[in-house]
């Protein structure tokens, strides 16, 4: 059955066109334009635990919508599922239908200080909404467990390819610093708050309205999207993982501005929630951020050829950030 077909199969969409979008790693987005209006069709990866992925995605951002917040929630078919079957060449894949969402995601250039408080103030309100929650239908992921079994590929792969790295890339394995990351960041944040996080409440995930709301001074968020990495963990945690990527992003904006408006402009100011560290706790964000860097930097080398990684600036910029904190060390001369 083609896409077409299925949609006014299972949800009696009719007069369909479809629109190819950005789907993520190997995930098929579409935009739906048909009498009824806009929707979103994703045919998700095949991967043995999609379904509970889908599924724990799904009862999360159905938790946030319910309480107000622009999460992207599925639509039901004609028999009251929200998630459905589609045979494809190579098997059967899961898929769901989606309302589209106004906003935009902005370029990693564009960022303003009002979008930077913007996301601190949306992430602290998601991690208050979520707190209570204690009952859940679907289970999901631990982070602890995840990042523990993230950790060893990662020290296995990185191992596997040192001399290439160093040959390639010019820079050479600190492992006594990256080692110290590794042990700290679990042992540490076990006494933290924990709770239901987005872990990936970064920028293709986030719209924006482009009107400012002149109250708060910030550029509203329209649409949270991708739920697909949702866990219990740490807050610190989610926190981290955002900010990680708003310093490598935002290139035209100091770190330190960076840090001050998300986290305290954002985050504490004008957020629900507090923030879970104070001043001396400092060293446990400092070690997340750390992680966070060699996790993408690892990506990086898994995704791409070695030789195109100089073409690519988010990859120069996560690797002169882990060259300043003493993760990597420099061979050039």
């Amino acid at each position: 059955m083609d896409i077409k077909e299925t949609l006014k199969s299972y949800y009696h969409l009719k007069n369909v066109k479809l629109e190819i979008l950005d789907g993520g790693y190997r995930n098929q987005c579409y935009k739906v334009i048909c009498e009824r209006g806009e929707y979103v069709f994703i045919i998700y990866k095949r991967e043995a635990d999609t379904l509970k992925t889908i599924r724990a995605a799904h009862m999360v951002a159905n938790e946030l919508y319910k309480k107000g917040f622009p999460s992207r929630v599925p639509i039901q078919t004609n028999t009251s599922r929200n998630i459905i079957r589609i045979k494809r060449q190579d098997g059967f894949h899961n898929g769901a239908l989606y309302p589209f969402l106004s906003g935009t995601t902005i370029p990693w250039e564009a960022y303003t200080r009002r979008h930077l408080k913007s996301m601190g103030k949306v992430i602290s309100d998601m991690h208050y909404t979520l707190k209570p929650i204690t009952k859940l239908k679907y289970k999901i992921k631990n982070w602890s467990d995840f990042t523990e079994s993230e950790i060893k590929r990662m020290q296995v792969y990185l191992k596997g390819v040192e001399p290439w790295i160093e040959k390639k890339l010019h820079v050479s394995l600190n492992w006594k610093c990256i080692t110290k990351v590794f042990k700290e960041i679990i042992t540490q944040t076990k006494s933290y708050p924990h709770n239901i996080l987005h872990y990936d409440f970064v920028r293709g995930n986030i719209l924006f309205s482009h009107r400012l709301d002149k109250h708060i001074d910030i550029y509203p968020i329209t649409g949270i999207i991708d739920f697909e990495k949702v866990c219990f963990g740490p807050e610190i945690a989610d926190i981290a993982r955002t900010l990680a990527f708003l310093i490598v992003d935002c290139k035209y904006k100091s770190e330190r501005m960076v840090r001050k408006r998300f986290l305290f402009s954002g985050y504490e100011k004008r957020g629900k929630n507090a923030l879970p560290f104070s001043d001396s706790e400092q060293e446990v964000l400092e070690q997340l951020l750390n992680f966070f860097w060699l996790r993408d930097f690892w990506k990086f080398l898994v995704h791409n050829p070695y030789e195109d990684l100089y073409l690519n600036e988010h990859y120069l910029r996560t690797r002169d950030k882990l060259t300043q904190r003493k993760l990597l060390d420099s061979l050039s001369s």
